[in-house]
C-alpha cells in the first residue's frame, strides 16, 4: 500500500505515544513509582513487622512531549515529528506496604521481605488521554483513533509489587541492601483504553542500594538506591518496552531531641533519576521500507527524567513520617511534571 506523509506522520505520533506516554497510574514515568526512597530508605528497617502507607501526586500539564530531530527521508521528502502534544495528567496513588525483616540471616546479612499494594486515581486530559495501538499485521497498517480532547478519569488498584528477596547488611559507617521482586500484572488494564490503572505487563525488579555515615552517630548521611526493571510483553500490544534504571538518592543532617514525643528529625534534599537503557521491541512486520524507518526510529528512542527538591522525617513515639517534594527536569520522550510525597510509618 502507499502511505501518505500524513498518514505516516499519525503512525509515528500514535506508535511515540503508545509507548511513551505514561497515562497509567501505577506509576508517573514507570511501573516504579520514583521517589518511594527518600532520605535513608536504602537501609533495611530493624527486626519486626512494619506496615507503611505512601500517599503521592503527581502533576504534568502542558507540553507532554520532547520535540525531535527528522524521523525520516524517504522518496516523500525529509519527515519532521514535532511532539509537543498539550494536556494535562494528574495521579494519585496511595501505596500500602507491608513489610518483615526477620532475625534469619544469610551472608552476614537480616533477611527480609514486603508487598506493595497500591491504589490509584489517574485523571488525564487532551494529548496526555492518549493509548493508541500500533498494529502492523502483515501488510496492513491499521492506524487507532486519535481521541485528542477531552478528560477521562479512573481509579482502582493498581499493580502489586511482591518482594520476597530483601537483604540488609549494617555496618558501622554503611548499610546496604540487595533486594529482588516483580510487579504483577493485578491493575486493570485494555490496550484500546484512553487511560489505564494497571500496566498490562509482568515486571522483573532488582535493586541495589545504601547508606553511608560520615560520622559513627550516623547524623550526616548519604542514601543511595538504584533498581533494573525488565519488563515482559504488554498484554494485547505487539510490543515490548525497554528495560529503565530508576535511581534514588537523598542526603542529610539527623538531629537527635530529647523528647519523648519527638525523637529524631532529619532534612536534606531528595532526588530521582531514570534512564531507559535497552531499545523497545515492536513485535511487526513493516511492509515497507517506509513502514520499516517508521518502527526502527521507535525502537531506539529512549526515555530519561532527572528530579530533585527537599525532604524532611520525623520519629516520633507514634511512628515514622516523612514529606518530600520533586521538581522534574531534562526530560527526554517522557513527561516532566512535579511530585508531592508523605508516608507514615508504624
Amino acid at each position: 500500500m502507499t502511505l501518505t506523509r500524513t498518514t505516516i506522520a499519525a503512525l509515528a505520533f500514535a506508535c511515540l505515544a503508545m509507548v511513551f506516554l505514561p497515562t497509567t497510574a501505577r506509576a508517573q514515568h514507570s511501573d516504579w513509582i520514583l521517589g518511594t526512597y527518600g532520605l535513608n530508605g536504602a537501609t533495611q528497617l530493624p527486626e519486626g513487622f512494619y506496615y507503611q502507607n505512601m500517599w503521592s501526586y503527581y502533576h504534568a500539564s502542558g507540553s507532554l512531549f520532547i520535540q525531535t530531530r527528522p524521523l525520516i527521508s524517504s522518496p516523500l521528502g525529509s519527515l519532521s515529528l514535532n511532539l509537543s502534544g498539550s494536556g494535562s495528567l494528574d495521579l494519585f496513588v496511595d501505596q500500602n506496604i507491608v513489610a518483615w525483616t526477620t532475625p534469619l540471616k544469610i551472608l552476614g546479612a537480616n533477611y527480609g521481605c514486603d508487598i506493595d499494594i497500591p491504589f490509584a486515581i489517574a485523571d488525564a486530559s487532551g494529548a496526555a488521554s492518549l493509548q493508541p495501538v500500533l498494529n502492523l499485521p502483515g501488510s496492513t497498517v491499521t492506524l487507532p483513533s486519535l481521541q485528542r480532547s477531552g478528560g477521562t478519569t479512573k481509579g482502582s488498584i493498581g499493580d502489586i509489587y511482591v518482594e520476597p528477596i530483601n537483604l540488609g547488611w549494617h555496618f558501622r559507617y554503611l548499610d546496604a541492601t540487595v533486594s529482588s521482586g516483580f510487579f504483577a500484572p493485578t491493575g486493570p488494564y485494555s490496550p484500546t483504553a484512553k487511560v489505564n490503572i494497571g500496566f498490562g505487563h509482568w515486571t522483573g525488579v532488582f535493586g541495589l542500594g545504601g547508606v553511608a555515615y560520615a560520622d559513627a552517630e550516623h547524623t550526616w548521611s548519604l542514601s543511595i538506591y538504584s533498581h533494573y526493571l525488565l519488563y515482559g510483553s504488554q498484554l494485547g500490544n505487539k510490543y515490548e518496552l525497554g528495560d529503565v534504571v530508576p535511581f534514588e538518592w537523598g542526603a542529610g543532617k539527623t538531629f537527635n531531641l530529647n523528647n519523648d514525643i519527638l525523637k529524631q528529625i532529619t532534612i536534606g534534599v531528595v532526588g530521582y533519576a531514570q534512564w531507559q537503557v535497552t531499545n523497545n521491541q515492536i513485535y511487526s512486520t513493516p511492509a515497507n521500507g517506509v513502514e520499516n524507518s517508521v518502527v526502527n526510529r521507535l525502537e531506539h528512542i529512549r526515555s530519561q527524567i532527572y528530579a530533585a527538591g527537599p525532604g524532611i522525617s520525623a520519629l516520633t513515639k507514634y511512628g515514622h513520617f516523612t514529606l518530600s517534594y520533586y521538581e522534574e527536569f531534562g526530560a527526554k520522550a517522557t513527561p516532566s511534571g512535579r511530585q508531592l510525597m508523605l508516608s507514615a510509618a508504624f
